[in-house]
């Protein structure tokens, strides 16, 4: 179990969340070297349109401010030899000021318990080879660590 001891107010992404959750999802490609090319609208369509992707959002329960502070997307992923599924954090983000307050810890927690309520098999998150402190920090909730996968290929399509 992940404990959610600050009070932090986690709630499903909606369509208001959608211009700062885009907005931090640039700064979170900026981090990794990367530049986002994701529209507000293609993003919303994701997101919001398919059973595929779930966004969850976060907010400081004492602050009154109405933008989100963090918010993670997970995606579904179906084990074709299980028929089980489970759920992907492909994204977690928390802004800079408000890192180590709790708050990725919460998201992390809601996301166990989104996927608890729709009874998958696993919840994974991972990190940048480049992010140390967020392994540490996973690590420190109790996480544990998947073996690393075998080689990955790709294709290029175009």
């Amino acid at each position: 179990m992940i404990p959610n001891h600050p009070p932090i107010d986690i709630r499903p992404l909606g369509l208001a969340h959608l211009p700062e959750v885009h907005r931090m999802l640039i700064d979170l490609a900026a981090h990794h070297g990367d530049v986002a090319t994701i529209t507000p609208a293609r993003l919303r369509a994701l997101v919001l349109d398919t059973p595929e992707v779930r966004g969850l959002v976060a907010f400081p329960a004492d602050r009154p401010s109405r933008l989100p502070v963090g918010y993670a997307l997970l995606t579904r992923r179906t084990d074709l030899i299980t028929g089980r599924s489970g759920y992907d954090i492909a994204h977690l983000f928390v802004q800079d000021v408000f890192r180590g307050h709790g708050i990725g810890r919460a998201l992390i927690a809601a996301a166990r318990t989104l996927a608890l309520s729709e009874n998958c098999s696993r919840l994974t998150l991972s990190t940048h080879p480049g992010n140390p402190g967020a392994a540490a920090a996973y690590q420190a909730m109790g996480l544990t660590q998947r073996p690393a996968p075998g080689p990955s290929f790709a294709v290029a399509l175009g």
